[in-house]
């Protein structure tokens, strides 16, 4: 629920800013977040198409966050790297593929880069003025 309530936030600040693509995604985050949050309360083989179609949000609002110059060069590169593979996630999940929100290797090794992607968003609004 944070998620959804920050990135709702920053797609404020970035469309007051000018920056509406940015703060498209922002928007789109927030929605695949939602999405992610309605399938919590499923076992893990039931949460499987709402996590199919979050990821795929994800993935969609990370390419708009991180294509404009308005982030840090390394930011950009995490969220790409980021959003391509919660697109493979959800495409081999739409596929037919039987995986769960665990599986390993993906989506299991997307989060560490989504965690890292969530802190460069927080080191970057800590360092405007």
């Amino acid at each position: 629920m944070g998620l959804v309530v920050a990135t709702s936030l920053l797609t404020l600040k970035f469309f007051r800013a000018g920056a509406d693509i940015v703060a498209a995604g922002f928007l789109v985050f927030a929605i695949g977040e939602g999405v992610l949050l309605s399938g919590t309360a499923a076992d893990s083989q039931g949460s499987v198409p709402a996590f199919a179609a979050g990821t795929a949000l994800w993935a969609a609002a990370l390419v708009r966050i991180s294509a404009p110059t308005r982030l840090h060069g390394a930011l950009r590169l995490v969220g790409g790297v980021t959003a391509l593979l919660f697109a493979i996630t959800s495409a081999r999940i739409y596929a037919g593929e039987s995986l769960v929100p665990t599986s390993s290797p993906l989506p299991f090794l997307a989060y560490p880069l989504l965690v890292a992607k969530l802190l460069g968003w927080v080191w970057m609004l800590m360092r405007e003025e």
